[in-house]
């Protein structure tokens, strides 16, 4: 009965993560929703484990100080795009206690390997096989929203050979892993490529010694800072290379003039509008920022078939986001609980006399956050059903990071225990 239990509850994760590639929002939370809600009472222990990201609630609670006097409807907009992340950990920190840690891992695999045929049958389909040479351009054609279950089945895949955790004989094991490996070739995504990196420099980081580790934290850091303000010329051709460049140039915040800069360079002219309100505002927005506010573009702007906006919600810029709805606090909010999730369990992650399982799922949490981190600059990453597989993962991943540790130490007391009685005979 357990064992079918676990098969639901898998199955429903992996219908999540399809549903998500379709961007289909309402199946996605309803899943989600599915997974946390029965029996609620067996589910307060889990729950209580959520308090940290529940937190992430204050500041848009906060927002309220001043957007009260915002539209209702966009208050409760900003409400529900702030319960996103909270909803999708929590899920991943519920399906834990649902879920055995093997399956689990599995389960991710497995979704990376349906992924992988999805985009690339829908691909073909609009295409032809000329979509093998040119996965970009295939993948724009048809306006696939996407789901980052590749990236994260390859570095799951990795990261069991890299702490001899064997979830499949050594055959199947390499299909899959080339099957994910080509399901990242197949979407071509700029945000998919920057999270894969996160994983691939987590297998070898912890091999890098500890004085080089602060330095390289720091220039990355400096990087993510400084790029979006530095403009790269390149070419015009549609190669996937020249797009990866092409994204600092389409990013680049300025206040760009004429009509084609604007639709060139989007996303950096949405972000310096939204730049420019928030400084625009008197202290209390600086601080608390406006729920429900809206982004004003100072232009009409093509963002959908034949509609024009001027007043936008919602931002590309997740941080920018963060910033105009809930001021300096939610900035600093967001910033010391995941970045206090990445010191935390880098410890645990470089500690090599510890538990292979403790160390691999450290290494989930401290690449689920870092993928966040940085695809939330492009694409709204803590409030997009794109990333909903990150977010399950990360809240999975944590709570057995805690059970297990706090097992470990239990083991450990008794041991001590033991041995002071032998002593004391």
């Amino acid at each position: 009965m357990q064992q079918v239990n676990q098969a639901f509850y898998a199955l429903l994760f992996l219908i999540m993560v399809l549903a998500s590639f379709f961007h289909m929002q309402a199946p996605v939370l309803g899943l989600a929703l599915l997974i946390i809600l029965p029996p609620v009472k067996h589910q307060f222990a889990a729950i209580k484990m959520a308090g940290v990201f529940a937190v992430l609630f204050i500041p848009a609670v906060l927002g309220l100080i001043a957007g009260y006097q915002n539209a209702t409807y966009l208050i409760l907009k900003d409400f529900y795009y702030f319960s996103i992340p909270v909803l999708f950990m929590l899920s991943g920190i519920v399906l834990a206690r649902r879920i055995e840690v093997e399956l689990f891992l599995k389960t991710i695999v497995i979704a990376g390997v349906l992924v992988s045929f999805v985009v690339t049958g829908i691909s073909i389909s609009y295409m032809g096989v000329g979509a093998l040479a040119d996965p970009y351009s295939a993948h724009y054609a048809i306006g696939i929203v996407g789901a980052p279950a590749p990236p994260l089945a390859f570095a799951c895949l990795l990261f069991t050979r890299k702490f001899n955790i064997t979830l499949f004989r050594r055959a199947l094991f390499n299909i899959f892993l080339a099957v994910n490996a080509f399901g990242i070739y197949m979407f071509a995504s700029r945000t998919y490529f920057i999270i894969t990196l996160c994983f691939l420099m987590l297998l070898v980081v912890d091999k890098i010694k500890k004085i080089w580790i602060f330095p390289i934290i720091f220039v990355l850091g400096l990087l993510v800072i400084v790029l979006p303000f530095i403009t790269f010329s390149v070419d015009s051709n549609s190669t996937f290379l020249n797009k990866i460049m092409g994204s600092f140039n389409e990013v680049s915040i300025g206040n760009y003039n004429t009509e084609q800069d604007i639709n060139l360079r989007y996303r950096g002219y949405e972000s310096f509008m939204a730049l420019r309100g928030y400084l625009e505002g008197g202290m209390r927005d600086w601080v608390f920022g406006g729920l429900g506010k809206l982004i004003d573009l100072k232009t009409f702007v093509r963002l959908g078939e034949d509609v024009d906006f001027q007043y936008i919600p919602v931002l590309h810029n997740g941080w920018l986001y963060i910033l105009v709805k809930t001021g300096a606090v939610g900035v600093i909010t967001y910033i010391t609980i995941f970045f206090g999730l990445i010191i935390t369990k880098w410890r645990l992650y470089a500690n090599t006399a510890g538990k292979p399982v403790i160390r691999m799922f450290s290494a989930f949490i401290i690449g689920c956050v870092l993928s966040l981190l940085l695809t939330n600059y492009i694409v709204t990453a803590f409030f997009n059903m794109e990333m909903s597989v990150l977010m399950v993962t990360l809240g999975y991943s944590y709570i057995n990071v805690h059970v297990l540790v706090h097992k470990l130490k239990i083991k450990q007391q008794e041991v001590k225990l033991e041995l002071a009685g032998l002593a004391a005979i």
